[in-house]
């Protein structure tokens, strides 16, 4: 068990020493950048003081191109706090550039050295700079273009005051105004070639086309990261679902928001979304029993990299040793309501409730019916979306993701949907299954009733959807996550109460408490379900990211994305009606 400790963690250097000094040389690559801007607006110091500077005439050009490598190692600090390895290959090769720039424009040998020792530095301390770029957003895109002008603004008002005197002439001729336009628009000042202020006029126009250049990149790149997703990738673990995938939210993990981590075998997946520094996994690992444990201490080893908190969400029990031999901590926060669909009957005692009250709402005049996929009537789907829309308005008004589903018209052909209609085509309540690829079985996912049905409805609904499955071949059924129920009566330790804030965002208290009650109508067999986190400490953190990473995505860029998608999928349906057409004309 220690080994695999071990393997989780990185060896030598521990999380905290590492993090100080990752700190310590973004802030040192930070102030370089800032000494690098600054020489081209503060007047020349008396550097034999200070080593003296290199016996080469001063030239425009390497002095313009300083203020721009300064730029960007200001901005690429936060990059090598956080240890990005693209910000430290970055940092490095442009270190070195400010190197030889100092020696062409005749600079300081001690700011030359600086460069030339933090370069050495990082290159010593290269593993620690090892994580990944974050998935890409469209609002770390907007900060960094707003820091970015924001070091531009500065720089400018910074240069203005100190090299007053140097464009007091001219402010005197055209203003102020005047002059900050030809600044940036890099209009000539008819201030005095070789003086500071020449180069200031000369450096801000490229300096603030940087900014913007640097900001509108990553602006643009997550368009390009959502939307051209790896289609080979997405392949992959669609496979490794189908055949291995037996949690409950296994389907889930084919959801476009997923990001994924493959074992070093390719034989197992962990689909996980990033929250802040939160890596947010949906159930567990995918793939064969055998790689479970490996991949779990991978991904442990990958996050800790990162400097990411890890937590899984809805980890099965039988599960849960292997996750306390990584020192993880497991906290139970309910049961899945499992049926062995082909051992199910209405007959008995124990169904009695359900029985009477699927009789009751038979004679009320309400059957059911099931699609595969979304419904087909129109006007059921009609109703079944102003169904959708009064529950999610009595919820709060949006649509949960992550692990679970939502509201979709055009709806996923591996889906189950029943709905309870009566004669007149009224639709009562609908329910949606997805598949359980490793066990054989379907999960169910919405459960959702108009404001006014008739008395047992829903019963109706969930045993005939049941009995449907069951013919269907289904293993087993399970009817969710029952929240803090704790019928196997397990000693789940002083943290229970840790978890109350994750109830205030996903239901309360009295509410999970009627819909374990429900659920258990169906005499299911009850398989406890856990929240695996990395320390205590983490637990706030770890209930936001929870929260976040279950909220729906109405960014405009996941609109775009599956608009494009649409696109794409009725283009492909159009094509192939005209192939077909092609076919049948040309047999005829």
């Amino acid at each position: 068990m220690k080994t695999h400790k071990r393997t989780a963690r990185m060896p030598g250097i521990h999380m905290k020493p590492r993090a100080l000094l990752r700190c310590g040389v973004g802030l040192a690559t930070g102030l370089v950048g800032a000494a690098d801007m600054l020489s081209a607006i503060v007047p020349r110091l008396n550097w034999d003081i200070l080593l003296g500077a290199w016996p080469i005439y001063e030239r425009y050009g390497p002095q313009k191109l300083t203020v721009i490598v300064g730029f960007f190692l200001i901005m690429l600090s936060y990059g090598l706090i956080r240890g990005k390895r693209q910000a430290w290959v970055i940092t490095e090769a442009l270190l070195l550039l400010s190197f030889f720039l100092h020696i062409l424009r005749g600079g300081s040998v001690l700011a030359t050295l600086v460069a030339a020792l933090l370069a050495i530095l990082l290159i010593l301390l290269a593993r620690l700079f090892q994580a990944k770029s974050d998935p890409p957003s469209v609002k770390k895109g907007y900060a960094a273009l707003i820091l970015g002008l924001g070091v531009v603004v500065f720089y400018t008002v910074g240069g203005f005051i100190t090299l007053y005197d140097q464009l007091e002439p001219v402010i005197d001729r055209i203003g102020i105004e005047g002059v900050l336009i030809r600044l940036f628009t890099n209009a000539h000042l008819h201030v005095l070639y070789g003086t500071q202020a020449f180069l200031f006029g000369r450096v801000l126009p490229a300096l603030c086309l940087s900014a913007v250049l640097y900001g509108m990149f990553l602006v643009l790149r997550p368009v390009a990261a959502t939307l051209l997703p790896g289609e080979q990738e997405r392949a992959v673990v669609s496979s490794l679902t189908h055949l291995y995938g037996k949690n409950s939210i296994s389907y889930f993990a084919l959801s476009e928001e997923k990001a994924y981590f493959f074992a070093s075998s390719g034989k197992a997946v962990i689909s996980y979304v990033l929250e802040g520094n939160v890596a947010v996994v949906a159930g567990d690992p995918i793939g064969p029993e055998n790689e479970i444990q490996a991949a779990i201490a991978e991904f442990i080893s990958f996050c800790e990299r990162q400097d990411w908190t890890v937590v899984f969400w809805q980890v099965r029990a039988d599960l849960a040793d292997i996750y306390r031999s990584f020192g993880l901590h497991l906290l139970k926060i309910g049961e899945d309501a499992i049926i062995y669909a082909q051992n199910f009957t209405l007959k008995g005692g124990a169904m009695a409730n359900v029985r009477t009250s699927a009789r009751r709402a038979e004679k009320e005049g309400v059957r059911v019916v099931f699609y595969r996929g979304q419904a087909q009537d129109v006007e059921q789907l009609a109703q079944m979306e102003r169904i959708s829309r009064q529950w999610l308005a009595q919820k709060g008004g949006l649509e949960m993701g992550f692990s679970m589903g939502k509201f979709d018209p055009v709806g996923d052909e591996e889906q189950i949907t029943a709905l309870a209609i009566d004669a007149a085509n009224t639709v009562y309540a609908f329910v949606t299954f997805v598949p359980i690829y490793g066990r054989r079985g379907w999960g169910l996912d919405l459960l959702r009733r108009a404001e006014s049905c008739p008395p047992g409805t829903m019963e109706l609904l969930l045993a005939s959807s049941i009995e449907h499955l069951k013919q269907q071949g289904a293993e087993v059924v399970s009817l969710g996550l029952a929240p803090l129920s704790n019928t196997n009566e397990e000693d789940t330790g002083t943290l229970d109460n840790g978890i109350d804030f994750l109830t205030h965002r996903f239901g309360n208290l009295s509410k999970s408490q009627s819909l374990f009650k429900f659920k258990k109508k169906f005499a299911p067999v009850w398989e406890s379900r856990y929240l695996v986190y990395s320390g205590t400490l983490t637990l706030p953190k770890i209930g936001w990211a929870l929260y976040k990473a279950h909220q729906e995505d109405v960014t405009l860029l996941k609109t775009l994305r599956r608009s494009l998608l649409g696109w794409r999928k009725g283009y492909e349906t159009v094509k192939e009606k005209i192939a077909t057409g092609a076919l049948e004309a040309a047999k005829l």
